[in-house]
């Protein structure tokens, strides 16, 4: 098991990357181009950093699941994306949801192994 200290790190080094890829997406959104480009690097170096079956496992369902499912909720008219690319979602979209599913499932993770480190005391 991690040492306490390693694991708040993990923690914050989680929800930094999940601030910057929600950072991007607010500012780049009007370039699909540019805003395709900064999610493929936060991609990259989320899976440098992340990139265990499990990490790799969360990455592509939820990029390909969620992006089918906003395919289906564009075309049904749930809402709409101002510049879309394909089947009426932006470049970006399968890039930075699948990142958002690497992030959570590592978050998740290390909630798990704090909230086991700090109830694993008697009682």
């Amino acid at each position: 098991m991690k040492p306490s200290t390693q694991l708040w790190k993990e923690l914050v080094i989680e929800f930094a990357a999940f601030s910057v890829l929600v950072a991007s997406v607010s500012l780049l959104w009007r370039s699909n181009l540019i805003l395709f480009v900064v999610a493929l690097v936060e991609c990259l170096a989320g899976l440098v950093l992340w990139h265990d079956r499990l990490d790799l496992g969360f990455f592509l369902i939820i990029a390909v699941l969620g992006s089918l499912a906003e395919a289906v909720f564009v075309h049904f008219g749930v809402w709409y994306y101002t510049n879309p690319t394909f089947l009426g979602i932006p470049l970006w979209f399968p890039l930075a949801f699948g990142t958002t599913g690497l992030i959570g499932g590592r978050l998740a993770r290390t909630l798990t192994q704090i909230w086991e480190r700090n109830n694993s005391g008697p009682p």
